[in-house]
């Protein structure tokens, strides 16, 4: 491990206090303004955009899906088993999730890679040639959101 850097000012040689980089856990790519769509829509309901929100955050790396079932989420975000179920169901209907495998009857899910993906920007542009884009009410891809537009 080398020594510890330290920030100089080139004018007054002074000591230029800085945090280092040091978030936590990895990092991914996110369509803010699919993200935004979603979170302003009326026709998602406060569940149903929370579990987005949670999808991009717990969806693994490249288009691995997220082994767990129902219940395993259930017990994480403090939903019921059904409630979970009927989300994803919907969200997967709309193309927010995408499937991609099974466990008997389960379906394994992550977000789409059009919404979210933890990879580099190739893998991502492969990423969404498997899948059709998310159906987000009010999305246009060619207009700026409300904070653009501003």
């Amino acid at each position: 491990m080398g020594a510890a850097r330290r920030l100089v000012d080139a004018d007054t040689g002074e000591l230029i206090l800085y945090a280092p980089y040091a978030f936590s856990g990895a990092h991914i790519q996110v369509d803010k303004a699919r993200v935004a769509a979603i979170t302003e829509s009326k026709e998602f309901t406060p569940s149903q955009k929370f579990l987005v929100l949670w999808w991009i955050g717990i969806s693994p790396e490249g288009m691995a899906p997220l082994r767990a079932t129902g219940a395993d989420i259930a017990k994480k975000v403090g939903m019921t088993t059904d409630a979970v179920g009927k989300i994803n169901r919907k969200l997967f209907e709309r193309r927010i999730l995408i499937e991609r495998g099974r466990i008997g009857n389960y379906r394994l899910y992550r977000i789409s890679p059009y919404i979210a993906f933890h990879g580099s920007g190739a893998e991502q542009r492969e990423a969404i040639k498997t899948c059709n884009p998310p159906d987000i009410p009010g999305f246009d891809n060619n207009t700026p959101t409300r904070w653009e537009a501003q």
